[in-house]
C-alpha cells in the first residue's frame, strides 16, 4: 500500500466498516472518484456511500500520508498528520458562528494510514468567488481569533504549524537562480522588467528580516492555507474551510494575504480592492481583540506576499514553467504566467506596508 495506487470502492468499504461511523454500518461504497489535487501527501477520494435501506450520500475520504511528495515540497514533518490533530482535538467545535469545517469529520486508522471521513460540502466550495464574497471572506477570516480566545493555551499545541510564512523560505536560492535564468529564455525574458527583477531578489534576500517582523506581530489561529480553492462562502453567509494541513499560529492578517495573493489564480473573479479587504479584515479582528490591530494585520498580510507568496512563485512556480509546464497547453501556460507576474508584482507594491523599501529601493 505505499505506491500511490488510489483505493477502489472495495477498499474504501472495508475500511469504513472498520470503524463505527455516521455514515451507518453496513454502509455500501457505490463509487469512488479521485479528488487529489497532486500537491497534497494525502490521497482524496469522493465516494458515493450508500448505508442499508436509505439514500445514498457523498463523502470525502482523505488518507493522510498515501500522496507523494511534490515540488511544492513543505519540508513541514506534520503536514501528514496535523489535519487529524485538528478534528481530534475540537479546535472545529471553538469556531464560532460564521466559520464551518465540513460536517461529521471522523479520524481513524486502516492499513497502517490514517483516514480523515467527512460530509461533502463541493457545492459550496464551487460557489463563484467575487469581490463581494472576498469581502465576506475577509470579515469571516477574522474570527479565527476567537478559539485562542476562548482557550487560552489552545495556541500553544505541538502540532500546530510555526511560522507558516517562513514554510517555503528553503526555496530562496531557486527563485533566485530561477530570476538570473529569465533573460536567456526567449519565452520568459518579457516576464519582468531588469528593474523588476533587482527588486524581486531583494525581496528574496530580506525573508529573514521580514519573517523576523512578522514574529513580532500578534497571534491567532491561522487556516495556513487559506485560498479560494479551500473555501467558500454558504448560504446563510458562512465561511466554509477545507484543507486544514498547514493550521497553525500566526500573525493576524497572514490569512488574509494568502487568500488575496492567490485570489486571481484559483478562479476569483473581479479585480479586488485589496486596502478595502484588509479593512474589513482589520476592522473585524480589532473588535474582537478589543485593542486596534489593523496595522498589525496590515503589515502580516503585506509579509505573506513577500514571503509565502513570492517563495512559491519564483520557486517551485517558476521552475515549471522552465521545466515545460503547459508548454502544449499555450492558455494554460499564459494563465500560469499571468498569476506568476502579477502576484509577484502585487507583492512588490507591499513592499512599503512591510517595511521592505530599504531592501527593495
Amino acid at each position: 500500500m505505499s505506491e500511490r495506487v488510489l483505493p477502489d470502492a472495495a477498499t474504501v468499504e472495508a475500511a469504513l466498516a472498520s470503524h463505527e461511523g455516521p455514515w451507518g454500518a453496513g454502509a455500501r461504497v457505490l463509487s469512488v472518484l479521485d479528488r487529489s489535487t497532486g500537491l497534497g501527501q494525502a490521497a482524496v477520494l469522493r465516494a458515493s456511500v450508500a448505508p442499508p435501506n436509505a439514500c445514498p450520500s457523498v463523502w470525502i475520504v482523505k488518507i493522510l500520508g498515501w500522496g507523494r511528495q511534490t515540488l511544492l515540497d513543505s519540508r513541514d514533518s506534520l503536514l501528514d498528520r496535523r489535519e487529524a490533530h485538528f478534528y481530534g482535538s475540537g479546535i472545529s467545535d471553538l469556531l464560532p458562528s460564521g466559520l464551518t469545517t465540513p460536517p461529521a469529520a471522523t479520524v481513524f486508522s486502516h492499513y497502517g494510514f490514517t483516514w480523515v471521513v467527512m460530509r461533502d460540502i463541493d457545492a459550496v466550495l464551487q460557489q463563484r468567488w467575487t469581490p463581494e464574497s472576498a469581502m465576506t471572506a475577509a470579515r469571516r477570516a477574522a474570527l479565527l481569533y476567537v478559539p485562542g480566545v476562548l482557550r487560552p493555551g489552545l495556541l500553544d499545541a505541538p502540532w500546530l504549524e510555526l511560522e507558516g510564512y517562513a514554510a517555503y523560505t528553503h526555496h530562496i536560492p531557486t527563485g533566485h537562480d530561477n530570476l538570473d535564468a529569465l533573460a536567456g529564455d526567449p519565452r520568459l525574458r518579457a516576464l519582468f522588467t531588469s528593474e523588476q527583477v533587482r527588486d524581486l531578489h531583494a525581496c528574496l534576500d530580506a525573508s529573514d528580516e521580514l519573517c523576523a517582523r512578522a514574529a513580532r506581530l500578534p497571534t491567532t489561529l491561522v487556516h495556513g492555507d487559506l485560498t479560494p480553492r479551500n473555501a467558500g462562502v454558504d448560504r446563510r453567509g458562512a465561511l466554509a474551510l477545507i484543507d486544514w494541513e498547514h493550521v497553525g499560529v500566526g500573525p493576524v492578517g497572514f490569512d488574509l494575504g494568502t487568500f488575496v495573493s492567490l485570489y486571481r489564480a484559483f478562479g476569483g473573479h473581479g479585480e479586488l480592492d485589496e486596502p478595502a479587504v484588509l479593512e474589513a479584515y482589520g476592522r473585524t479582528v480589532s473588535e474582537l481583540a478589543g485593542i486596534d490591530l489593523r496595522a498589525a494585520a496590515a503589515l502580516g498580510a503585506a509579509t505573506t506576499h513577500l514571503t509565502w507568496g513570492l517563495h512559491l512563485r519564483l520557486g517551485p512556480g517558476l521552475t515549471l514553467v522552465r521545466q515545460g509546464l503547459n508548454r502544449d497547453a499555450p492558455a494554460k501556460l499564459a494563465a500560469h504566467l499571468d498569476d506568476l507576474r502579477s502576484g509577484c508584482l502585487r507583492a512588490l507594491s507591499w513592499a512599503s506596508a512591510a517595511g521592505a523599501v530599504a531592501a527593495v529601493r
